[in-house]
């Protein structure tokens, strides 16, 4: 039939319903933003219904793979009435796969650091499912070595809680059933007239061929948004949020002037249930008044945005002492880290990646690169000689790799020992996957630095991490410290004693 955008569903629908009769379709899928793919859903399913009686002619059945022959059958079976009828088969999980673990590795870390540990627990037992995994599985590993994340090790930090939430809930890993053939074969067939099936999904593969089944026989609704921080990503998000507060005042026939909505948004996120609810907050705040001013924000709301564990190590590596002391207390106080460790890890990981651009950029493949390089020379001249370099180093790697493998081939007595694997690392520039634009931010922030300077602050880093091991209520100090010395250049880095003032003066 037609795959449109959230934006394009209000046109589609006044369309489609000034038919005579209405065509609508039997089949629609909406997948995307959570808060949107259920508005999408329920405009359809007002379309449809008109006004006929929701607990009659809607059953929604959970997304679960186990439950789809339920929800199969339940659109097969006609009614008693003759009225039509829609089955919504909610919060799918028919398009997980491997092949976007790296999405719903995303889409878990975001709800567990959102504090929406049910959904986050719900999402990870998925990715357990997806990877053939168990609890039992992480019982005394660390979570790097057997979930394999598509990232590095900084999206890691909030494994342990929802690992934890998982089995104090006694929850399961879901059997790895593959219900999409069975959806695919009823789509083809067709339902029953006047019968509609829903489905809403949080992300989608559009290889597989249930994906083109349900384009070309219904609808598919596309109710994703941009999460980068490009501005064009920054407009459409704005737009959305924008749309939500609107909504959210129309009742109340008010309105927030400008200034006062960019201030919600740097205290709320892109949220769009939590800045729909503050809106309505300040409505009632503001009173008799039509408009909802700057002030009005500041006396009612406090921020309970979210900052991504990124923030962090972006202010860090930018040498941005007050925003990288900021950050460290928005996540320390956001309650999804309890301890300072998982952040000085993640410190860590950039530290050592500047170092490794620090050492191509010294190295004879890095002669294409200097400070003032625009992004078009970058990926034209010196994108090309930074795969270069990592293949050069992958070459050191299986040399060490096979030199490794011949000494141990021989034991003692003359045994053949086990054969060894290929050396890897996590620090190649171009890593598979990795976009052009990181890599060319990563250079430019190594030019803050000098090599001496990145090897003394990996060796401070290293003492801090001994200390916070051993540290109590301290920690946060060392902490501090650690990140004083990394953006203050020249700073002392010895280690905070009892007659030393705390960083920041607190």
């Amino acid at each position: 039939m037609t795959e449109i955008s959230y934006h394009e569903l209000e046109s589609f629908l006044e369309k489609e319903t000034a038919r005579r009769p209405p065509s609508l379709p039997s089949v629609g899928l909406f997948y995307g933003e959570e808060v949107l793919y259920k508005k999408a859903m329920e405009k359809l399913v007002a379309a449809i219904l008109g006004d006929l009686p929701r607990d009659i002619y809607f059953e929604p059945v959970e997304g679960l793979n186990e439950n789809m022959p339920t929800a199969l059958e339940r659109i097969n079976t006609y009614s008693l009435l003759s009225q039509s009828k829609i089955v919504a088969f909610t919060d799918a999980r028919l398009f997980y796969s491997r092949q976007n673990m790296d999405r719903l590795w995303d889409k878990t870390a975001k709800a567990c650091q959102a504090g929406e540990m049910k959904k986050a627990a719900r999402l990870f037992m998925d990715l357990l499912s997806v990877q053939q995994l168990s609890l039992e599985d992480l019982q005394g590993a660390s979570p790097e070595t057997v979930l394999n994340p598509p990232g590095n090790e900084d999206d890691l930090a909030w494994v342990p809680a929802v690992l934890d939430y998982c089995r104090q809930n006694g929850l399961t890993v879901p059997a790895s059933v593959d219900p999409q053939n069975d959806l695919q074969m009823a789509i083809e067939r067709g339902f029953p007239p006047s019968h509609h099936l829903m489905v809403t999904a949080p992300l989608v593969d559009k290889r597989r061929s249930l994906y083109k089944t349900i384009r070309e026989k219904g609808l598919v609704v596309d109710c994703t948004v941009p999460k980068g921080d490009r501005k064009a990503d920054r407009t459409a998000q704005d737009t959305l949020l924008d749309a939500a507060v609107s909504e959210a005042l129309a009742p109340y026939g008010k309105r927030m002037d400008p200034a006062a909505r960019r201030l919600l948004y740097d205290l709320t996120g892109f949220d769009l249930r939590m800045v729909a609810s503050n809106a309505e907050k300040l409505a009632h705040f503001t009173g008799g008044r039509e408009t909802i001013g700057v002030e009005d924000v500041r006396q009612t709301l406090r921020r309970t945005r979210q900052d991504p564990l990124y923030a962090l190590t972006e202010a860090v590596s930018s040498r941005q002492l007050s925003p990288s002391l900021f950050y460290l207390d928005s996540l320390l106080s956001g309650g999804d880290f309890d301890h300072p460790l998982p952040l000085l890890a993640a410190v860590t990981n950039q530290m050592r990646r500047l170092l490794v651009a620090k050492d191509f950029t010294e190295s004879a493949h890095g002669r294409v690169w200097h400070p003032g390089c625009s992004y078009p020379q970058f990926q034209s001249q010196v994108m090309p000689a930074v795969k270069a370099f990592d293949e050069s180093l992958q070459a050191h790697l299986k040399t060490w790799g096979q030199a490794l493998s011949s000494a141990s081939a021989v034991g003692p007595q003359g045994r053949r020992g086990k054969k060894k694997t290929a050396l890897q690392s996590d620090l190649f520039l171009a890593g598979k996957g990795r976009s052009p634009y990181p890599i060319y931010k990563t250079l430019q922030k190594a030019e803050r630095f000098t090599r001496p300077e990145l090897l003394r602050i990996l060796q401070m880093l290293g003492d801090a991490d001994r200390r916070l091991k051993r540290s109590g209520p301290t920690g946060r100090m060392v902490l501090e410290h650690a990140i004083l010395a990394i953006c203050q250049t020249g700073a002392d880095v010895s280690p905070p004693g009892p007659n030393r003032p705390r960083p920041g003066g607190r």
